[in-house]
């Protein structure tokens, strides 16, 4: 890490901790914490505070040796581990509340099974294993060095499960993100794109911290995304506001989009939304480690100090190194008898599975007065401060004569150099320091026990992507039955409504049961005898000199209010109209088997109200009105006539009579026949007997009411 670096981490984190800090207390201003509806926006605020913070203490002690520096190194790097797992279930539990439209209780997670019931998603208490799980391996990192390790010098360092770290990271991130696509139709459309924007930062950090070292760069984007959320709360709070749907001055909630939803199986959604987000978790590990198995993971350089150096490979360790004398080639310089030469031999064992050793440097103590011959192999060799340097050739190097690569030390490979030196008698490199300094780049590929492990995730991502593509055809099907089954209740409750407007249509012409026989039997003849039938005629005194003085229009207009307040007052009594002819009205009472009816007083009461209605209408009208009414009762044959524009209609010497009951009575008054006075003599008070010369009947009996 260079010092650049390290002053830019220091102060970018130290300025984002500050404003994550500042924007947290804002949150909680003025209102208690279990009252707030930005309660979990607080923690993910301060905990992304204390992550920023803590890594900047981590970057500001690394290199101090003090007990102090050693302290705050490793409690520095633990919390941010911690907070980096704290985080992702923090805003997991936020998008929950979005799609649950409510504030919600940490307690649920005490209760899965009964959360999950309840509507609760499951995938926050897949985050929830996935971010403990994390915690207890940051925890046996501690002591184990899993994840990272702190070197002599107090300098923090990537271990070679590092990558692991960063997958348990970004998997709760990734379910998250799934849970989010899942219910989109649950949330407001700038409440999606919120939260759907803070998932660019840690995955735009991901990449960078696995290209580019000495940058902390998941913990920046972490930062830049915890003041995305702020202000994104903040406009919603605006927008809350300004759209007058505060609930309350002591709760602030974001006003969430509400949707009704067809009622589903539950279970298969749920395992559904498992399958899911079990596929988008495996799918961003495999990236992550296909990705990581290409370019690999460049580790920070590392120092070895060998004090008392080997004379063989130790395959215990990482990296061994060996410089020796060659027993059999070494002579006494011809030009200066106090110094020898010999063939010196090093050898590089890279005694590791899955790590390449990229570059590298090698150094010894050596004595004043030596020198080394023209053309030394696989190695750039120098004196200087009493040591003997040996680097790795670059490019542009002249003993670079095969290639950089050729100089890199592969997994469990050697690479051997040497060079022709003169030392003074009795130099001995085995009793020298050596200090070994390389730095490698990890290849998890060329482990085979990670191989394995790759191609097992594999498997289970096919087995999880099918079993996700099924359940998901499967839903779909239901969804596309269950609006089938909504299409058909709508459309048999159109039919229906529209069976109703018709019967409804068809009642307003013809008698219920006369409907009802015609419904059925469409091609019958439709005509029935009834014992004993009342039948009303109106019409309206002077009407043809009244119409000549009315246009067209207006004549209608008063013959339609009129007969509307008879239709009206008929269905309301019980009567049946008959028909309309000109200013004629016809109705009749007793259509019934049944001869003892009491059809006759029903129609004397309607006759009185029609006079009711008469008068009603001439206090409203400029012209005013009489009315003549006649009433007859006895036997008559009623049916349908016609198969097109048909109309219900009744016949008989009945019928005739009420006619001339009608056309010889007075204006205003209620003219009946003896047959309707002998069924209601007890129910009404009639006129003396007038007789009068009735057509083909003679002289007849009738009274007035």
């Amino acid at each position: 890490m260079t010092e650049f670096s390290r002053i830019f981490n220091i102060s970018t984190l130290i300025l984002l901790a500050l404003f994550c800090f500042q924007m947290g207390i804002f949150l909680c201003s003025g209102h208690k914490l279990k009252q707030n509806g930005r309660r979990t926006l607080i923690f993910i605020e301060f905990f992304t505070g204390l992550l920023l913070l803590f890594d900047t203490l981590a970057y500001f002690f690394r290199g101090n040796t003090s007990s102090t520096g050693w302290f705050m190194v490793r409690a520095s790097n633990f919390i941010v581990f911690l907070c980096n797992f704290l985080i992702p279930f923090f805003f997991c539990f936020y998008v929950c509340e979005f799609i649950k439209q409510s504030r919600l209780s940490f307690t649920l997670l005490l209760k899965p099974g009964n959360s999950i019931k309840k509507g609760m998603p499951v995938q926050i208490f897949i985050v929830l294993a996935f971010c403990l799980l994390g915690v207890l391996l940051t925890i046996i990192s501690q002591f184990t060095d899993l994840f990272y390790y702190i070197d002599e010098k107090n300098l923090y360092h990537r271990n070679e499960l590092y990558p692991l770290s960063v997958a348990l990271g970004a998997i709760p991130g990734l379910i998250t993100f799934t849970m989010l696509l899942q219910n989109k139709k649950k949330v407001a459309g700038n409440v999606f794109l919120s939260l759907f924007v803070y998932f660019l930062f840690p995955v735009i950090g991901v990449i960078l911290v696995l290209f580019v070292y000495g940058f902390s760069w998941i913990n920046i984007a972490l930062g830049l995304g915890a003041l995305h959320l702020f202000f994104s709360s903040i406009k919603l709070m605006e927008l809350e506001f300004y759209s007058g749907k505060q609930k309350s001055s002591a709760i602030l909630t974001p006003t969430y989009k509400t949707e009704d939803t067809v009622e589903e199986s539950k279970k298969r959604i749920v395992r559904n939304h498992f399958w899911q987000t079990f596929s988008v978790s495996l799918a961003g590990v495999i990236l992550i480690l296909v990705i990581v198995s290409i370019t690999g993971i460049a580790l920070p350089e590392r120092t070895l100090t060998i004090r008392n150096p080997y004379t063989e490979n130790d395959p215990s360790k990482s990296v061994c190194i060996t410089f020796s004398q060659n027993a059999e080639k070494h002579w006494v310089d011809e030009a200066d008898p106090d110094r020898t030469g010999a063939q010196y031999d090093g050898v590089i064992y890279n005694n590791m599975s899955s790590t390449i050793i990229t570059d590298w440097k090698f150094s010894i103590n050596v004595p004043e007065g030596c020198s080394v011959d023209p053309g030394p192999w696989n190695g750039t060799f120098t004196f200087s401060n009493g040591k003997l340097n040996v680097n790795k050739p670059h490019a542009g190097d002249k003993e670079n004569i095969h290639g950089e690569d050729f100089y890199t030390v592969t997994p469990l490979k050697t690479l051997g150099f040497g060079c022709i030196m003169y030392t003074p008698h009795g130099y001995q490199p085995l009793s020298e320091k050596i200090v070994f300094t390389y730095s490698s780049i990890l290849k998890p590929l060329s482990n085979i026990l990670f191989d394995i492990f790759l191609a097992g995730l594999f498997i289970l991502f096919i087995i999880s992507t099918t079993v996700t593509l099924f359940e998901g055809k499967l839903i779909r099907v239901e969804e596309e039955n269950k609006k089938l089954e909504l299409t058909v209740k709508e459309r048999t409750k159109e039919l229906e409504a529209e069976k109703n407007r018709s019967e409804s249509l068809l009642l307003n012409i013809l008698p219920k049961e006369i409907a009802d026989e015609l419904t059925a039997h469409p091609n019958r003849t439709l005509a029935k005898q009834y014992p004993n039938v009342t039948v009303l005629f109106t019409d309206i005194v002077g009407f043809t000199k009244i119409s000549g003085e009315m246009s067209a229009e207006e004549v209608v207009t008063m013959l339609n209010k009129m007969f509307s307040m008879f239709d009206e007052r008929a269905q309301r009594e019980g009567i049946e109209k008959i028909k309309t002819i000109g200013d004629a009205y016809m109705a009749a009472a007793g259509l019934t088997q049944d001869k003892d009816n009491n059809g006759a007083r029903k129609i004397i009461n309607f006759a009185k109200g029609l006079l009711d209605d008469v008068h009603s209408f001439n206090e409203t009208s400029p012209i005013k009105l009489q009315i003549r009414l006649g009433i007859n009762s006895g036997p008559l044959v009623a049916g349908v006539i016609g198969k097109t524009k048909f109309i219900y209609d009744i016949w008989g010497d009945t019928v005739n009579m009420a006619s001339r009951m009608e056309s010889t009575g007075i204006p205003m008054k209620v003219h009946v026949s003896d047959a309707t006075k002998i069924q209601t003599d007890s129910l009404f008070r009639y006129s003396e007997t007038i007789e009068i010369d009735v057509k083909g009947k003679g002289m007849m009996k009738t009274y007035y009411l």
